[in-house]
């Protein structure tokens, strides 16, 4: 490989590092809510705070395990997040919440539907062809 690609590759993982804190928490808040409920707090009880401590550990440990996996195919690991991942951002999430906000016209929503669909082929298809393509190594 070349200087170039480690070099892009060795940045990447470091703007994921330090980004992960930040990337982190809003899921890790949103699962704790549901976990341990909207009051729950480490604040009041020392037994909730070594719960969520616990739970954000393990979260971690997942995420770490996860990055490992995939760190032996970097390109394939990041094409299949964007497969999956990023293909809903674009298509799907958008079009669902004009539809479920504010379309009113019929054609209108018959649009939105259409991007979903289309933005759910998408994903499918690009999800299958990156784990063919990682399978077939």
């Amino acid at each position: 490989t070349s200087k170039l690609v480690n070099a892009v590759q060795f940045l990447y993982s470091m703007a994921v590092l330090v980004g992960t804190p930040v990337q982190l928490f809003p899921a890790t808040r949103i699962i704790e809510t549901k976990l341990f409920g909207e009051r729950a707090s480490g604040k009041k009880s020392s037994r909730t705070k070594w719960k969520k401590n616990l739970f954000r550990t393990l979260l971690t440990v997942l995420c770490a395990a996860i990055s490992i996996v995939g760190a032996s195919d970097l390109d394939k690991f990041v094409a299949l997040i964007g497969a999956f991942a990023c293909v809903p951002l674009v298509y799907i999430y958008p079009a669902f919440l004009h539809l479920k906000g504010v379309a009113r016209n019929r054609w209108v929503r018959a649009g939105d539907v259409v991007l979903c669909v289309i933005g759910l082929g998408a994903m499918v298809y690009s999800t299958v062809v990156t784990v063919s393509s990682w399978i077939r190594k």
